[in-house]
């Protein structure tokens, strides 16, 4: 369902985010949505806290200039400098393990995320 709505979001112009408690989780869900996706023009991105510096500000660059379409990512996408181009929707997958403080700065990232 989840990969469902983040294209919905893609497809209307929007980027989305999907933010998951473990940096395992993250690579799964990355793993499972780019063979999902490898036939459509998504572009997709994973941050976590294991990302090298190289790739983290590759992955920030296109996420503020809208190249990336999809990030899915750990407590990483909460962090200062992650700053999107158009954010319209969030995801997060086992809310329950993370705090609503830590929900509402992600969600307060976007114009108004669903």
């Amino acid at each position: 369902v989840a990969a469902i709505v983040l294209y919905a979001a893609v497809t209307a112009g929007f980027q989305a985010a999907l933010m998951v408690p473990t940096e395992v989780l993250a690579e799964q869900h990355f793993a499972k949505l780019t063979k999902l996706f490898k036939d459509f023009p998504v572009k997709l991105g994973l941050l976590t806290g294991s990302t090298s510096t190289k790739k983290r500000r590759e992955l920030l660059s296109e996420l503020r200039d809208g190249r990336l379409n999809v990030i899915i990512g750990t407590h990483a996408l909460i962090q200062k400098g992650v700053d999107f181009h158009v954010l319209g929707l969030v995801v997060i997958d086992e809310q329950h393990r993370f705090g609503v403080n830590q929900r509402k700065i992600l969600q307060e990232k976007g114009q108004k995320p669903d």
